[in-house]
């Protein structure tokens, strides 16, 4: 006999609990897009591995799912949800600009599991393709603060800019891409390694002026402005002044709008590991639950649907780690225990009364009251005990007496309470309920 066993490690089975759960919460976020004008999208798993190799540096390359096909081609599981948007993009020329679409699905990748990161987990993306305007940054952050608000979470977006840590970089004396990426890396991990490790692995890198610079870049404070004023004068280079003047006019705009800077700010210390960004780039952490780190990122990509062989079209996202920010929800405990839709359970009462009570169920159904029936015949009291256990509010009681009497008992587990309702009011009882 065959050892039943669990699956891979990295990847995990969600019970109903879980996905009723996250369900409710996306479905909320998913309003939220769509208030914003948003549309879905879906793409395949599978993408051509040379669509998606070389988009994520050396590390994303080394962590992507890629094989060989039975046809023999080479191809690899999706990485994330933005390059094969701009597959799309590149295949599907047609589509109007400025495109605005939001996709949920499955992304894979081989790195080590631990709390909140799994090898196999699911992204809620949404982008606005076409649009260069600093407006875009503008509506996609507010939508972002809109989103957590909708699902009663506090959190705050740390927002950053690219053309910055070239600036940076610059000032460094940094030339080659690769130099840049591995100080971008480094500064990346300030907060999960600390500021005094980052400095003397940049002292490494590019030797002890530019250790000083890195400091004096990491250790300017302020509120958001007070930071960018202070980096552009630091950084004295007149891209990055340009860059600052932008982010600074980015936050101004959301906070006239009514997104403070505590809700949306700038933190020189996001850097994003991705390559392909090129502009504005953001994390979001929640405020009771700093330690699982982002929970929500993205940024603007300009150059990557051309780099794709498509049209030259500007872009700028964000991405929802959905299990990352389940696991938040989870460890705040906000999550609400939910097992099943159903609104109102049927017992049974008498084998011989089966087919009333699925015409009673039918009827419930078809005006949009999720309803179930009891099947067995086992004693009252464990299918009552049943029902708690799912968390269903609401008992109807259909038995010999009731048919007799044209009437039904509805119980409320909850509180212990029972009343006899006519059968002729059974749709408008319930609907009054669950209004």
């Amino acid at each position: 006999m065959v050892k039943t066993q669990g699956p891979l490690s990295g990847f995990r089975d969600l019970l109903s609990e879980q996905m009723l759960n996250r369900d409710e919460i996306l479905g909320k976020i998913k309003s939220v897009y769509e208030l914003y004008g948003f549309v879905p999208l879906k793409t395949p798993a599978l993408e051509l591995h040379e669509t998606l190799s070389g988009k994520y540096g050396d590390e994303g390359d080394k962590l992507m799912y890629s094989f060989e096909d039975n046809g023999g081609r080479k191809v690899a599981l999706r990485y994330d949800q933005s390059v094969p948007l701009a597959r799309v993009m590149a295949t599907y020329t047609e589509l109007p600009k400025p495109y605005k679409r939001y996709v949920l699905g499955d992304v894979w990748r081989g790195e080590s599991p631990q709390a909140g990161r799994f090898r196999e987990f699911a992204q809620f993306d949404a982008d606005i393709v076409g649009i260069s305007d600093y407006t875009a940054d503008v509506e996609i952050l507010a939508m972002m603060s809109d989103a957590f608000k909708s699902i009663n979470i506090e959190a705050t977006i740390y927002l950053n800019d690219r053309k910055i840590l070239d600036g940076l970089s610059r000032k460094c004396g940094i030339d080659t891409n690769k130099e840049f990426i591995k100080l971008v890396s480094t500064i990346d991990k300030v907060d999960k390694i600390g500021k005094e490790v980052v400095l003397r692995d940049v002292d490494k890198l590019i030797g002890m002026e530019g250790r000083k610079l890195v400091d004096k870049y990491l250790s300017i404070s302020g509120d958001s402005n007070t930071k960018l004023d202070k980096i552009s004068k630091l950084l004295d280079d007149k891209k990055t002044s340009e860059s600052c003047a932008e982010l600074s006019k980015i936050l101004t705009t959301l906070e006239e709008a009514g997104y403070s800077d505590k809700l949306i700010t700038f933190d020189q210390t996001i850097a994003r590991g991705l390559s392909y960004y090129t502009g504005t780039i953001f994390e979001t952490k929640l405020n009771k639950c700093p330690q699982i780190g982002s929970v929500c990122s993205g940024g603007r990509y300009d150059n990557l649907i051309k780099l794709l062989g498509g049209p030259d079209l500007p872009a700028i996202g964000t991405s929802i780690g959905v299990d990352r920010l389940m696991e938040g929800i989870n460890i705040l405990g906000l999550n609400s225990k939910l097992q099943t839709k159903t609104k109102v359970y049927i017992v049974n009462l008498s084998s011989s009364l089966d087919s009333e009570r699925f015409k009673i169920a039918s009827e419930l159904r078809k005006n949009n009251i999720p309803t179930e029936m009891i099947y067995d015949d086992s004693r009252l009291k464990n299918q009552l005990s049943s029902i708690d256990k799912l968390g269903v509010p609401e008992v109807l009681l259909y038995g010999e007496t009731e048919h007799q009497k044209k009437t039904f008992l509805a119980k409320n587990l909850d509180k212990g309470t029972q009343e006899e309702v006519s059968l002729s009011k059974l749709v408008d009882y319930y609907k009054t309920k669950f209004k």
